[in-house]
């Protein structure tokens, strides 16, 4: 209820025709300030949960879709978005066109609300910038499948159709969509041109619990897909090169980082084993272990401060958090490892809500018929 409104307006302000649109708010009790809020704006619908024992955004919009199926409704598309998200008005306008194209799944751009807010903020916002251009856009030019990363995306009603509802109930939901498009060959492309915001969070707790969810849903997703993906490498000639990558999914990555992690505790045991018997060149391995450490770091400071100059045109971040931002970016993600190995040892990771507190003012994005011509413009170009 803090943040929802904007998003409210921002999906008034869409240049697409605003009567081809419903837009259905999900919450959990008939009391919750965000039923007033909702009811200001035209074609809006307050979806009131029941089955509030199943936990986690898949069951919510799984009963909610359902609800809309059962009463004999039928849309070309479905929009999944959360209450902090904030559409640019040309949103609907550019993801209409990947429908219009056959796509029955595509994501948008995902943009930050809160770059400055802190190293947190900005490493998680520079992660999905990552997601954006350094994986999905690739994947789009070669028309492999691509990785659907929270919301700001849509799926073809027809597949909801088929399957009665929203199935996808692991706690990352995302993932699983994007496994599920890639084995049953469903079409999903990246539209960097339909830009949306969404708040990232500040403290390192809602980080740490956030990522938690994530890894320990990727395995989950995992578990689920990566057999049948591997079986349908083998006997469906289609697609075969997006199979092939979510079906190893995160393996080369941990097998590199193991690699080195393994080659540092060997060069460290070895240094302390040499001290213990008073070995002259024991100071040999501790250096090899420091500047193997220094050599990572300083690569992931490149890296970050490459997506940085890659989405400089995107991002509004100043200069401190940028400074901040590159040279935390290690320790932001190195931070995956000892989530991970929680992510192992811990049996039960709950859907944690959010809060969210940021807004972004959906007014300060209404352009002119000048302003969206020249974007069209600079696009051709």
């Amino acid at each position: 209820s803090k943040v929802i409104e904007e998003i409210l307006k921002s999906i008034q302000n869409q240049t697409y025709p605003k009567e081809l649109l419903d837009t259905y708010v999900i919450v959990e009790r008939e009391d919750d300030p965000t039923c007033e809020i909702a009811k200001v704006y035209e074609n809006v619908k307050v979806f009131v949960r029941k089955h509030l024992e199943r936990k986690g955004k898949g069951y919510a919009l799984d009963e909610a879709v359902k609800d809309i199926l059962e009463r004999g409704e039928s849309y070309e598309a479905y929009f999944i978005f959360d209450a902090d998200n904030v559409l640019y008005p040309t949103f609907i306008e550019e993801m209409n066109k990947a429908y219009d194209a056959g796509y029955e799944l595509a994501l948008g751009y995902r943009n930050s609300k809160n770059w400055n807010g802190g190293w947190i903020a900005s490493n998680s916002a520079l992660t999905f910038s990552m997601v954006n251009t350094f994986q999905n856009k690739c994947r789009s030019r070669f028309n492999m499948n691509v990785i659907v990363s929270g919301t700001g995306f849509y799926i073809a009603g027809s597949v909801l159709e088929k399957l009665g509802g929203w199935p996808f109930n692991t706690l990352t939901e995302d993932y699983e969509i994007s496994c599920f498009a890639t084995l049953n060959n469903l079409k999903s492309t990246y539209n960097e041109y339909a830009e949306y915001y969404d708040e990232q969070p500040t403290k390192l707790k809602v980080s740490w619990n956030q990522r938690l969810r994530w890894v320990k849903g990727h395995n989950q997703v995992d578990k689920l897909y990566s057999k049948k993906l591997r079986k349908s490498l083998l006997v469906d000639s289609e697609n075969r090169l997006s199979k092939l990558e979510f079906s190893v999914s995160i393996f080369p990555v941990m097998f590199l980082l193991l690699t080195l992690i393994l080659y540092m505790l060997f060069q460290l045991g070895l240094g302390i084993a040499g001290l213990c018997l008073g070995e002259t060149i024991a100071y040999l391995p501790f250096r090899a272990f420091g500047w193997t450490l220094l050599a990572t770091y300083l690569f992931y400071v490149c890296y970050a401060g490459v997506m940085l100059l890659a989405e400089r045109k995107h991002i509004n971040i100043n200069a401190k958090n940028v400074i901040a931002c590159i040279f935390t970016a290690p320790i932001y993600w190195a931070m995956y490892i000892p989530i991970y190995i929680t992510s192992v040892f811990k049996k039960e990771v709950k859907w944690v809500p959010i809060e969210h507190s940021v807004t972004l003012d959906a007014n300060s994005f209404i352009i002119t018929k000048e302003e969206k011509n020249e974007k069209e413009d600079k696009k051709q170009d």
